[in-house]
C-alpha cells in the first residue's frame, strides 16, 4: 500500500498550527509532528494582515516540522478561511430538446466559471443540482428534456484573502503551496459524517476571529457565511474590567459559563453571558436566513475552539431550538488542520539523502572518499625476532610523529 506524507497550515486569529503526516493509499492518517505559534497581529479575522510577519513564522514552523522527521517538506496545504468568505447561488439555463450529454454538462460548468463577481473571487464552485425542465434530478446525464438548469453555490471572498497566502508562503517564505482548500469544508471533512450531511446539518465553528456557519443538506453545501464574532471578543470584554489579557483568556477558559446560575453572576459571569449571547443570536438569524432551518434533521454540530465555552451548546440549542451537539473529534481546535490533511492528495516531501559516514582522526571528522580503498597486500610472516624490533621502531615513531599506531600497521 502507497505512503505519502502530506503537510499542512492553518493560520487562525490566536494561532497559527502546522502539522504533517503519513497518509497511506486507503486514506488513512498518522500525525507525525505538529507545531503552533501565536499569531500575535499578523492574522485578523482569519485573514492574513501581515505579510512578512506570516512569512516569517511560516518559515520558522515547517523548519520544526522537519526537524522531527525523517523526510523534508518541500510544498505544504493551505485553508483559505477569513470573515469575507461566504456562499452565493448562480443559476445557468440552457435549452437542448433532447438528450443531456456530458459536454453539455461541461458546458453549464464553463459558463459559472466565467462569472466574475465584483471586488470579490470565485474561491471554489460546489457540484451543482440540476433541474430538468423544472423538476430535480440526481442524474441527467442520458435523460431527454426541453431545458436543463444547473444550481450552483459558489463560495466566494475577497481577492486578498488567497493572493495574501500566496504572497506570504510561496512568495518570501519560499514553501511551494501544494493546494488551497476552503477551511470550513476541510473542518466538515471531519466533523461532519455523511448521515449528517444527508439528513441536514448546521456546522458551527467558533474560532477566536470569526465564527463559521455552514450547512448541508442531501450531501451537499447549501450555505455558508462567516459571523465576524469568535472567542477573542470575549476575552477583550473582560479586559475592559482592568484584567490583564492572559488572565482574561485563562478566567474565560477555566471559569467562562455561557449559561452562569441566576443570582451568583460575578461582573465577569456577565460580561461572557451577554458576549455568548451575541454571537448565538448570529448563529440563529444566520440559521433562518439560509432557508433551510426546517431542514436540520442532524441538528446543529459544534467545534472549534471557542465552542469549548461551559454550556455554549445548551445556549445555542436553547435559542435556535435546534438539537445541539459537539463533533466527534479529537481536539476542537484542530478539526480545520486535520480537514486539511484528509483533503490532500500530493505527497509534500522528498526523502532527505543519507549524510556521508565519518572518520574521526586527531584533528577533527573526515568525510570518507568514495573511492574505493586500494587492495591490501598479503602481509609476510617474520621472524619473532623481527617482529618485536618492528614494534619498538614503530613505537617509537608514533610517539613524536603524527602517525596513530594500529595493530593493522605490524
Amino acid at each position: 500500500m502507497e505512503t505519502k506524507y502530506v503537510a499542512a497550515l492553518d493560520l487562525g486569529t490566536f494561532k497559527l498550527l502546522a502539522m504533517a503526516a503519513k497518509k497511506k493509499t486507503a486514506g488513512s492518517l498518522s500525525i507525525l509532528n505538529s507545531e503552533k505559534l501565536p499569531s500575535g497581529k499578523s492574522i485578523r479575522r482569519g485573514r492574513i494582515h501581515n505579510i512578512e510577519e506570516i512569512a516569517t513564522s511560516v518559515s520558522l514552523l515547517v523548519n520544526r516540522l522537519n526537524r522531527k522527521l525523517a523526510t523534508e517538506i518541500q510544498k505544504i496545504y493551505a485553508g483559505i478561511g477569513g470573515q469575507s468568505l461566504h456562499t452565493e447561488g448562480y443559476s445557468v439555463k440552457k435549452e437542448i430538446n433532447g438528450e443531456v450529454t456530458s459536454g453539455i454538462i461541461d458546458d453549464l460548468y464553463l459558463e459559472c466559471r466565467q462569472y466574475k463577481p465584483e471586488f470579490e473571487e470565485v474561491l471554489e464552485i460546489v457540484p451543482p443540482e440540476y433541474y430538468l425542465d423544472g423538476s430535480l434530478s440526481e442524474q441527467p446525464k442520458g435523460v431527454f428534456c426541453k431545458e436543463i438548469e444547473a444550481r450552483f453555490q459558489l463560495i466566494l471572498g475577497r481577492p486578498s484573502l488567497k493572493s495574501f497566502l500566496e504572497k506570504s508562503i510561496q512568495g518570501k517564505a519560499g514553501i511551494e503551496i501544494a493546494g488551497f482548500f476552503i477551511s470550513p469544508l476541510a473542518t466538515a471533512e471531519v466533523a461532519l459524517t455523511n448521515p449528517d450531511k444527508e439528513l441536514g446539518c448546521a456546522l458551527v465553528e467558533i474560532g477566536a476571529g470569526v465564527t463559521y456557519l455552514s450547512i448541508y443538506k442531501d450531501q451537499s453545501l447549501k450555505y455558508l457565511v462567516t459571523i465576524p464574532l469568535g472567542g477573542t471578543v470575549i476575552t477583550k470584554d473582560l479586559c475592559s474590567l482592568d484584567i490583564l489579557e492572559a488572565e482574561a483568556e485563562r478566567l474565560k477558559l477555566k471559569e467562562g459559563d455561557a449559561m452562569p446560575e441566576s443570582g451568583q453572576e460575578e461582573k465577569s459571569d456577565k460580561v461572557i453571558e451577554a458576549r455568548a449571547c451575541e454571537i448565538v443570536a448570529n448563529i440563529a438569524d444566520q440559521i433562518k436566513q439560509s432557508g433551510y432551518g426546517h431542514a436540520l434533521g442532524a441538528g446543529i454540530i459544534l467545534t472549534g475552539g471557542g465552542s469549548l465555552l461551559k454550556n455554549m451548546d445548551k445556549l445555542i440549542a436553547q435559542k435556535t431550538g435546534k438539537p445541539t451537539r459537539m463533533a466527534v473529534v479529537e481536539d476542537h481546535t484542530q478539526a480545520c488542520i486535520q480537514g486539511l490533511l484528509a483533503l490532500g492528495k500530493e505527497d509534500c516531501a522528498r526523502e532527505v539523502p543519507k549524510t556521508k559516514p565519518t572518520q574521526v582522526g586527531i584533528f577533527g571528522p573526515e568525510e570518507t572518499k568514495n573511492t574505493p580503498a586500494p587492495p591490501r597486500e598479503p602481509v609476510k610472516k617474520k621472524k619473532i625476532s623481527e617482529r618485536i624490533a618492528h614494534t619498538v621502531e614503530k613505537w617509537g615513531n608514533n610517539l613524536f610523529g603524527d602517525e596513530e599506531y594500529t595493530e593493522s600497521n605490524s
